[in-house]
């Protein structure tokens, strides 16, 4: 099972979110930090094209998700931070804007409740709060919703 709850603040430029996944903690950070278990995933499960994916400090990413629609959409950012069973910061940066630079900074902390259940407290800052406000009304809680039961799926079938 995975469970997202969203939450997006008022006169922010926040988005808060809370994963509960069931999974072994290690399991998955493996799954966020492995190029071939998140090229599964993250993409609402969706096939992706991966042209780079240096998951350590200082490293960068950049993918291309292949929708169900048949477009093309791509993906960057930098890791600020990749403390091995415990956190991610990274950018996020969708490059389909008429515009560069609606960056994203994300904490993502990873939390073993037991054995068996880990919780991902994520804390993603817009630019602005116009850019927050335009990320929520993209769907982005839908596409997320379906990465997480993606990942859900990929762990339960013990990868």
């Amino acid at each position: 099972m995975a469970q997202l709850k969203v939450t997006v603040p008022e006169n922010s430029q926040n988005i808060l979110g809370i994963v509960t996944i069931d999974a072994a903690l290690e399991k998955v950070f493996e799954a966020y930090t492995k190029e071939e278990l998140f090229a599964k995933w993250w993409c609402r499960g969706n096939p992706m094209k991966v042209y780079r994916f240096d998951c350590q400090d200082g490293g960068s990413w950049h993918i291309a998700e292949q929708s169900e629609d048949g477009n093309e959409y791509e993906f960057i950012g930098c890791f600020h931070e990749v403390a091995p069973n415990k956190r991610i910061v990274q950018t996020f940066e969708f490059l389909g804007m008429p515009e560069r630079g609606h960056v994203m900074l994300e904490k993502a902390e990873f939390v073993a409740v037991d054995a068996h259940t880990t919780e991902i407290h994520t804390h993603s800052t817009a630019m602005s709060q116009e850019d927050r406000d335009g990320m929520v009304a993209s769907g982005m809680e839908s596409g997320w919703r379906q990465s997480i039961e993606a990942l859900g799926k990929l762990l339960r079938a013990g990868n």
